[in-house]
């Protein structure tokens, strides 16, 4: 065998070689790809459950959000009530005040 024919052979066997490694590299990329279009997907997928989930608390949180102020608008509303009510005490106390000093001047001029 010259050394053509030796060049030839290696080249050959190397060749060989390189196309046995360009499958596996082949296989290999596209195993990690379907592996990543899984994780992605189960990723996605998560994501979309806690996005609901979280949708699901706020709604409910918005709802006791809501119920609790209407009980302070109730209780606002109340309270103005009450306190039109203390005024209104509170003008009749001073009538009141009024008319016993008037009296007790009216007593202290009779003596």
């Amino acid at each position: 065998m010259n050394k053509e024919d030796q060049i030839f052979d290696l080249l050959e066997r190397l060749y060989i070689e390189l196309q046995d490694t360009k499958k596996e590299l082949k296989e290999e990329i596209s195993n990690v790809r379907t592996e990543l279009k899984e994780e992605i997907s189960n990723v996605r997928t998560g994501l979309k459950e806690e996005i609901s989930n979280v949708r699901v608390e706020l709604k409910e949180d918005i709802g006791v959000l809501n119920d609790n102020q209407m009980i302070i608008f109730d209780k606002l509303e109340k309270m103005g009530s009450d306190i039109e009510g203390i005024k209104e005490d509170m003008s009749d106390v001073q009538m009141i005040t009024a008319n016993n000093y008037k009296d007790i001047v009216r007593l202290k001029s009779v003596r």
